[in-house]
């Protein structure tokens, strides 16, 4: 009987003490410094507008490291809006004149301390972020009907100008790697906002073009028609010839960038 008791003893000190080495290991996490060796500092090259947009959209970033699992990272560039090119709207065409927007972005970023191994800026991390862009539009617009009539002699010829600004505020899940101690490659997952969107859209020509014409609407339908990214930002405004809109709503960020670190 004694040797039962001992035995069972044994088991019993055994067990406990293995439970608690084992949950002693688990919550003791080892980093390793040697994946980014350090580095505070890491330059960027955004590739979403570029991949989305083309040529003239150069967005460059900044990423600061402050303490082993926090940064603040910066994004400036220049932006220019999709072409609208012999873009159809129903009673005339409208030709690029000028297309021109720039933007900014900044985020604290903190990365996650027991999902990573090695310290910032490499692994997953999440933080909050403000957004702003700011697009400016001016094309020639030329019409050969007004209101469902057909204009006698020469087409009218008319400017449509407008411009957008668009805040966005809200809060990001990304992963960053760094590659052989120095390439970055900085992925935002997703980024729910949300937006104060305002703007103007106005046609000016030496032409009276009559309220009932509804020729910004047309404008507004071929560009939705085009770029259904827009109708979020247009529908349900009314817009005349000196219109404007302003409106709010939610919105999602994603982001691609390469860099880096020093």
């Amino acid at each position: 009987m004694k040797a039962t008791y001992l035995l069972l003893i044994s088991l019993f000190l055994f067990f406990n003490t293995s439970f608690a080495q084992k949950k002693k290991s688990v919550q003791t996490i080892e980093h390793d410094s040697t994946i980014t060796m350090m580095r505070n500092n890491i330059v960027r090259f955004n590739l979403t507008p570029y991949l989305l947009w083309g040529s003239g959209n150069y967005v460059f970033g900044y990423e600061r490291r402050i303490n082993d699992f926090q940064t603040i990272s910066l994004n400036v560039g220049s932006l220019t809006f999709p072409k609208l090119v012999n873009l159809p709207l129903g009673s005339g065409v409208a030709r690029d004149f000028k297309n021109t927007g720039y933007s900014f972005a900044i985020d604290y970023r903190r990365y996650f301390k027991k999902r990573n191994r090695g310290f910032a800026p490499d692994g997953l991390y999440w933080g909050p972020y403000v957004a702003y862009y700011r697009y400016n539009l001016s094309n020639n617009v030329s019409f050969d009907s007004l209101g469902g009539m057909p204009v006698q002699g020469d087409p009218i010829q008319a400017k449509m100008e407008g411009s957008a600004d668009i805040v966005t505020i809200g809060v990001e899940l990304g992963y960053q790697f760094v590659i052989k101690k120095r390439i970055a490659v900085d992925l935002i997952m997703i980024g729910p906002g949300w937006g104060m969107y305002s703007g103007t859209l106005k046609l000016n020509s030496d032409v009276t073009i009559p309220e009932e014409a509804e020729v910004l609407q047309e404008i507004k339908n071929g560009l939705v028609n085009k770029f259904p990214v827009l109708d979020g930002l247009l529908d349900g405004e009314e817009i005349n010839t000196n219109g404007d809109f302003r409106t709010w709503t939610g919105g999602l960020r994603f982001v691609i960038q390469v860099g880096y670190a020093f």
